[in-house]
């Protein structure tokens, strides 16, 4: 390929195609507003993030908004993979557990903490397998799955079948992490009332839980800007990468009070380039195109 606008892409030998595919150019290739926007912000100001700048307040800010009062705390970095590791920090860090469950063909990064929490990579053939801290919990899939019923039923009897495989590990579990669609796992939209179920018992014998919305994320969903709003639950912690910029690098772990000061009192935790303000000045602009362009 050798360049794109919008919703086309061109290759070197002048052929045109409509790219119905990619999940990162989240406004279109070459969107004039989100281009102007990063070439201002090269040309005034790009540095460290060590330093104090407004528009990273600015974003941090305007992206909040999005999600619920509770989840009113952020850390930018480079990726969702990135978000993924981060986030299982948080956990470890808040909960003083070191189990994870995670769900069968999920995915959640390409980081060595990436793969260990993601089925869809340890499961592989050519895999690392599955490490000793992780727990898997069965696809809650009602088109081929176990249950098939998706009145809510098939939702309840997918987590009491993850709550008993829960019970019988050896330690409580510190995160539970999911997809609210299983995106590698084939688009499947998590059974009606898992979540639900799945989050109280976490939460009850004292872990976290964490919702992958790289992929499902700003919008996608029609009527929903977060996959976790579907399930009409609230996660502790919600990953967020892919589209935030239009392809420019960022990613994000969005969560609360109480688990950021948690991870306060651990050792420093630091991005160089993380939410930098070129990234962030793009990353404003795409909400702002999201919605008066009316794209979600």
């Amino acid at each position: 390929m050798e360049r794109a606008a919008f919703q086309y892409m061109y290759d070197v030998y002048g052929e045109t195609y409509l790219d119905a595919y990619n999940n990162i150019p989240h406004v279109g290739y070459f969107h004039p507003r989100v281009v102007s926007s990063g070439k201002k912000q090269m040309s005034k100001l790009n540095t460290n993030t060590r330093y104090l700048y407004d528009v990273l307040l600015e974003y941090a800010e305007k992206l909040l908004i999005k999600f619920p009062d509770k989840l009113n705390k952020i850390y930018f970095v480079n990726s969702g993979s990135e978000a993924s590791d981060l986030a299982i920090k948080l956990a470890f860090s808040h909960t003083k557990l070191n189990k994870v469950m995670v769900v069968e063909n999920g995915y959640h990064g390409h980081t060595q903490r990436g793969i260990d929490i993601s089925d869809y990579k340890f499961s592989n053939k050519k895999g690392q397998g599955q490490k000793d801290y992780i727990i898997k919990a069965p696809m809650p899939d009602t088109f081929k799955g176990k249950y098939t019923n998706d009145d809510g039923q098939a939702g309840k009897m997918y987590a009491t079948d993850a709550i008993k495989i829960m019970k019988n590990s050896r330690s409580s579990v510190s995160a539970f992490i999911s997809e609210p669609i299983l995106g590698c796992g084939g688009q499947v939209i998590l059974a009606k009332g898992y979540l639900k179920e799945i989050y109280s018992a976490i939460r009850s014998q004292g872990g976290v839980c964490i919702s992958d919305e790289v992929q499902t994320g700003f919008g996608r969903l029609g009527n929903k800007y977060w996959g976790f709003e579907m399930h009409n639950v609230v996660p502790d912690m919600v990953i967020i990468g892919k589209p935030m910029a239009n392809g420019h690098p960022i990613g994000a772990v969005v969560t609360t009070n109480e688990i950021a000061e948690s991870f306060s009192k651990g050792i420093e935790f630091f991005s160089s380039f993380g939410g930098n303000p070129v990234s962030c000045a793009i990353g404003m602009l795409v909400l702002d195109v999201i919605e008066e362009e009316n794209l979600q």
